[in-house]
């Protein structure tokens, strides 16, 4: 009896410390901290959806924007309809950080993963998510707003193209603000020799809540491009979403950040 009793244990202990593994291994997050708003984009065939998931207000809001938009590519690839990027960028063999990188740039959008891309922990928490808190989804198409106005391309096909700034009511939901405070100041010293990329980054900085303080043009090149900044998550983050190298900050500058554009961006 003792000895069934014994073997009862070990198995019971035995389960137990399975579950824990399973749980740890399975929930384990790469991307997503559960503190700050994650951004995802999403492949729905003739949509792109951007979903926010936003862990202070308890709320998960679906930017829809129609695959016929007409954006400039990422890495120089030219100009395409948004929806036949994720083709494009298996052909590229560049995967979904083409779309990604081209949503962020055309959009201003502080976006850098894409569905597929993310972890099983990541996966998971996001779907529990969005369960727990289906009441307080939110959907927003894009084409319905000022941010997108109807077109005629050349080739007589119906579309939509991106208007310049980004409207109040959908930047705000990107805002980090409740994460890393407000009054945040960044510096953008540009070295890529190419007009309008130091204005586009400044766009998604400050879609983010941060005041681009400053730009500056620079001809010194160490063919990195990198962020720098104090707060290690911050940087972090913005590293991911401009796809530079990070470094922490020793010595006071008077900016929150300070991010490098080399050539390579």
């Amino acid at each position: 009896m003792k000895r069934k009793r014994s073997l009862l244990k070990w198995i019971i202990i035995g389960v137990v410390l399975l579950l824990i593994f399973v749980a740890v291994f399975f929930l384990r997050t790469k991307y997503w901290n559960s503190k700050g708003k994650l951004a995802v984009v999403i492949d729905r065939g003739q949509e792109v959806v951007v979903s926010i998931f936003d862990p202070n207000a308890g709320s998960q809001t679906d930017l829809v924007i129609p695959g016929n938009t007409q954006v400039l590519a990422a890495y120089g690839l030219g100009t395409w309809k948004l929806g036949s990027l994720w083709k494009l960028g298996s052909d590229e063999k560049i995967g979904g950080s083409l779309i990604t990188r081209t949503v962020s740039i055309n959009f201003g959008f502080p976006v850098f993963i894409w569905w597929d891309a993310l972890s099983i922990g990541d996966k998971i928490k996001t779907r529990l998510f969005s369960l727990l808190n289906r009441n307080e989804k939110d959907v927003i198409y894009l084409k319905e707003t000022s941010y997108l106005k109807k077109t005629v391309f050349l080739d007589g096909d119906n579309g939509y193209l991106v208007n310049k700034d980004v409207p109040e009511e959908i930047s705000s939901l990107f805002s980090d603000q409740e994460e890393f405070g407000s009054f945040l100041k960044a510096k953008i010293t540009d070295s890529t020799g190419s007009y309008g990329v130091a204005n586009k980054v400044g766009r998604i900085i400050e879609t983010m809540g941060i005041k681009v303080a400053a730009i500056s043009k620079s001809l010194d090149s160490d063919g990195d491009c990198k962020v720098v900044g104090k707060n290690k998550e911050l940087v972090r983050k913005v590293a991911l979403i401009l796809g530079c190298s990070q470094t922490e900050a020793k010595n006071s500058t008077g900016f929150d950040l300070e991010i490098y554009l080399e050539n390579q961006y």
